[in-house]
């Protein structure tokens, strides 16, 4: 249980640190001393609230890791019933499978965004196949790492 629990206040540092820096970078957007890249005016304000409203959405999320992670630090049976949550053999099974169908089924849709994408748009195209090849690679490292070791 302690190594769980060391696990948990590393996961606590680490919400704690994106949370003050999504914190920073929106004060410091909304006093305009850094600005997101602007395309032509139309879509200035639309882009400035998009990112603003994901900023905030990512940060609520850390502070709620947060403070989940802490009451459980401090409250010795919900440890026990989270590690219990986050341990029981079935739900990972569950994690995995479902990760593995969704890179797969994402890596399948990714060629038609590629073609669609090369009609409208060379950079979005470029991108596309820049993560199509990068999924690709962290996929089969995955299966040729987790062979050996199994």
């Amino acid at each position: 249980m302690e190594k769980y629990r060391n696990k948990l206040k590393v996961h606590n540092i680490i919400f704690a640190v994106s949370a003050i820096a999504l914190i920073v970078v929106q004060t410091l957007a909304f006093l305009k001393i850094i600005k997101p890249i602007e395309g032509d005016s139309h879509w200035h304000d639309y882009w400035n609230g998009m990112i603003a409203g994901m900023a905030f959405a990512f940060m609520g999320i850390m502070i709620f890791g947060l403070v989940k992670n802490l009451i459980s630090l401090k409250n010795p049976d919900k440890l026990k019933k989270q590690y219990v949550k986050e341990n029981d053999e079935r739900t990972m099974q569950i994690a995995k499978h479902g990760q593995a169908a969704g890179a797969s089924a994402f890596l399948l849709m990714l060629p038609a965004a590629i073609i669609i994408s090369g009609y409208f748009n060379i950079t979005v195209c470029i991108t596309c196949l820049a993560i199509t090849f990068g999924l690709s690679c962290s996929m089969a490292l995955g299966k040729i790492i987790y062979s050996k070791k199994m």
